[in-house]
């Protein structure tokens, strides 16, 4: 299993004619997860291809328009295709009194489908959903308002048996469910065979890490940990370094120290302002600090395998095959 980002939006501020805000969409342990709802999300999720109906979760980082003004328009759309699977929104408190206020003041159930608004603490960090397939933490983040980041991480709810021990003990097919659940296994002599000796080890969790508005944080490894992926926002060039602070935002070196600061293998940045035409010129200046850096370019896709580690780049210019 592999994790994929399909970057519906990467701009700062306000949507140009071309360029749409903060939005991505995750694929990790067999889940699919919204990360920001910039305006226009609903759009690029259909020109994209993705799947509506098999949307699991909506994460909102903080209350500035660019994003979240796509939500209310998302979950209208979402009823107006009569979907009956249950969605969850986890986003700051004053977000989920809006939704509140638009759909629920005169009816208790507005939808066709079940929607669990949960509201994010603010300035905390904690695990924030847990499923069978992947976990998301939350982190606070340093904006001009509050912000949170997010860690998605996977699990494995199941392990693999060693066919090899099976066979050897001659454990029947009917026993082996529990056994991949974790349960040592016992003989009809009673003798008790521990489930490390029965199964192979776990591989490692893929975890991806969303910093998105803020300024640089000295002490981000402590609050994410580590990651494969992380996406910070990359707002300035570093000739901007003095303004970057005081709007809070970062620079694409600062986004390179970040990714220095956790261990990840790629980095992805985006939010640049309008300013640059270009992105190459802020890519190029992380690329100095931390060399595997990409641009979320808007309807690229990075797909993380699993065995090597290579990162396959589907970008809408090009094709890339990266290595850590």
């Amino acid at each position: 299993m592999s994790l994929k980002i399909i970057i519906l939006g990467s701009s700062s501020a306000t949507p140009t004619s071309n360029l749409f805000p903060t939005a991505q969409w995750l694929e990790i342990g067999n889940k699919r997860f919204l990360i920001d709802c910039g305006e226009g999300t609903q759009m690029q999720i259909r020109k994209n291809k993705l799947s509506f109906a098999r949307l699991d979760a909506i994460f909102i980082s903080h209350a500035h328009g660019d994003h979240c003004f796509g939500l209310l328009g998302l979950l209208s759309s979402l009823d107006l295709m009569k979907r009956q699977k249950e969605l969850f929104l986890f986003a700051p408190p004053q977000i989920v009194e809006l939704v509140d206020f638009f759909f629920y003041r005169h009816s208790e159930q507005p939808f066709s489908y079940l929607l669990h608004r949960i509201p994010v603490k603010m300035g905390e960090k904690y695990l924030l959903h847990s499923t069978a397939f992947a976990n998301v933490y939350t982190f606070p983040l340093k904006h001009t308002i509050d912000c949170q980041g997010f860690v998605f991480e996977e699990v494995f709810p199941l392990k693999n048996v060693n066919p090899i021990k099976i066979k050897e003990y001659r454990i029947p097919a009917c026993d082996i469910p529990n056994i991949k659940k974790g349960f040592d296994w016992s003989s009809d002599e009673g003798h008790t065979i521990p489930n490390e000796e029965l199964t192979l080890p776990l591989p490692r969790a893929l975890r991806y890490a969303y910093c998105t508005d803020t300024i640089y944080l000295e002490n981000l490894s402590e609050l994410a940990g580590s990651a494969d992926i992380l996406y910070h926002e990359a707002t300035y060039s570093s000739s901007e370094s003095a303004i970057a602070p005081l709007t809070g935002h970062s620079t694409a070196v600062e986004a390179a120290k970040a990714a220095l600061q956790i261990g990840a293998k790629y980095l992805l940045i985006g939010h640049l302002s309008v300013r640059y035409k270009d992105s190459s010129q802020l890519v190029n200046e992380a690329r100095q600090i931390f060399p595997n850096t990409y641009f979320a370019r808007q309807n690229s896709r990075f797909i993380l395998d699993r065995k090597l580690m290579n990162l396959l780049i589907e970008d809408p210019k090009e094709t890339v095959h990266a290595q850590s």
